[in-house]
């Protein structure tokens, strides 16, 4: 039975519980009488002649059910296992029973009228069966049984030596005629748990089956469910694979064993690596050592610090999310996502980030060089973003006002502005700027400062729906105002 499922195999065993109970409910009643010794009162004999526990002679009829054929009874013993629990325990041996003692037996299961007389005289011990003509209905046990194995959710059929059927439950009992053949006949041609498809039902099944003597049991599972959502995944994936080989971001999926079970096209292009090697399932630590060996990974300066971190890495990547962008000797910047999936199994994602880093330093750079532009300026200059949040405040305008925004983790707002420019350069013309500002709107006006120099003022528009504050000392003419956006 090593084939056999779990599931299976329990089922076996029960089966083989109906077959003990079926063939103690017949015994005795399977035997024809070999001569014409019926009582008239309808109930027929079948005796045993045993000396010292085994068998001398018999006088019974062949075996008309299923079960050891009377060659096989040679001792007592044998006759005893047979007998099973029919007629309450039974002495391990014949010898136990007194000289002259006669011990008569009753059948224990209800509905069974047959009784079981042993005697003993001068060293030689007789066993007599006697039980009625006529097979009366199963007794309330077997009726029980039969109940529970007809509500089973699996099909079941016992076959005779003869390949009969001797016993089915009602699962097996509902299939057509030809549909249940077709079933045991697959069952029978295969060594282990097999599918069949019934093309007249479009019905897919399971079947096995054990042996046990001349006894056969068949087993058919209807699994069309499985088999429908066995074919709906298996489209899911080819619908994936699909998806994935159009990817241009390199993916590797790792198992439960961190073995290497599924990647795509796009990580053959980025990591250099052969498909045979792939295709081979490394395990996780061999897939990344690979990468070292191709110069696809950041360069270790120790190489088991390096390790230990490829570990930390896969960890962190099962138990939430592993983000790193990897800068590789060649000038190309790879980010590497790590994400645990289903099962314990693992998700790595390649992508080429070359193109998106040097865009962003270079924008960076436009940025720092603007900075400086604007800080080499004497105007002071102040942009206020459309929440009013200070965005830039170049040199000139730090020295003249004492404001410096970066010097904060809090943005500085433009009442935070006005609040510090108002002690360094008193005036009315604040609040006309505030207006102004918050109006979007543009405004020219001139303060002298406490020192007694003048200073004029321009309120101004930028695109973005931003403004623009300029300061000017000393009497020089700003530049003009920019009004876009208005």
């Amino acid at each position: 039975m090593a084939g056999l499922s779990p599931f299976s195999l329990a089922l076996a065993l029960a089966v083989s519980a109906v077959v003990s109970l079926l063939v103690l409910w017949v015994l005795g009643r399977s035997w024809q009488p070999a001569t014409s010794r019926d009582a008239d009162n309808g109930m027929r004999s079948s005796s045993f002649l045993f000396h010292d526990d085994t068998l001398t002679s018999q006088d019974t009829g062949p075996a008309t059910l299923p079960g050891p054929g009377w060659g096989e009874i040679d001792r007592w013993s044998d006759l005893r296992h047979w007998l099973g629990n029919r007629f309450g325990p039974l002495p391990g041996s014949l010898s136990e029973l007194e000289n002259g003692e006669i011990r008569d037996l009753q059948a224990t299961m209800r509905g069974d009228h047959a009784s079981l007389t042993l005697s003993r005289h001068d060293g030689a011990e007789r066993v007599e069966v006697n039980e009625p003509a006529t097979l009366p209905p199963p007794g309330a046990a077997f009726d029980k049984v039969q109940t529970v194995f007809d509500h089973a959710p699996c099909a079941a059929r016992m076959l005779g030596g003869d390949g009969k059927t001797i016993w089915q439950n009602a699962a097996f009992a509902d299939y057509p005629d030809a549909a249940a053949e077709q079933l045991v006949a697959a069952a029978t041609g295969a060594s282990g748990p097999t599918r069949v498809h019934l093309d007249a039902q479009d019905r897919v099944f399971e079947v096995e089956h054990v042996t046990a003597g001349d006894i056969r049991a068949v087993f058919a599972t209807d699994i069309t469910r499985v088999t429908n959502a066995e074919t709906v995944r298996r489209e899911f994936i080819q619908t994936l694979t699909k998806i994935f080989a159009n990817l241009t971001t390199g993916l590797a999926v790792f198992d439960r064993n961190r073995q290497l079970a599924l990647f795509n096209p796009a990580l053959l292009d980025l990591t250099g690596l052969p498909a045979p090697f792939l295709s081979s399932q490394p395990p996780l630590m061999q897939f990344f050592d690979s990468l070292r060996d191709n110069r696809v990974l950041p360069e270790p300066k120790n190489y088991d610090t390096w390790r230990k971190q490829i570990e930390d890495m896969s960890s962190t990547a099962a138990g939430g999310l592993y983000l790193e962008d990897w800068h590789l000797p060649n000038s190309v910047t790879y980010r590497v996502t790590g994400r645990p999936h289903p099962d314990g199994a693992i998700a790595f994602l390649f992508e080429d980030i070359t193109d998106n880093v040097s865009l962003a330093r270079h924008f960076h750079s436009q940025i720092a060089l603007r900075e400086a532009v604007l800080d080499a300026s004497d105007q002071a200059k102040v942009v206020f973003g459309p929440d009013n949040i200070v965005t830039l405040c170049n040199l000139a305008c730090r020295k003249m006002l004492g404001v410096d925004p970066d010097a904060s983790f809090a943005d500085m707002t433009l009442q935070d502005f006005l609040s510090v420019s108002r002690q360094a350069l008193p005036g009315a013309f604040w609040e006309r700027v505030e207006q102004a500002v918050l109006d979007r709107a543009t405004l020219s006006d001139s303060v002298t400062a406490p020192d007694g120099t003048p200073v004029s003022c321009q309120v101004g528009h930028l695109p973005g729906n931003s403004s623009i504050i300029t300061l000017m000392a000393k009497g020089n003419v700003p530049g003009p105002v920019a009004k876009a956006g208005r």
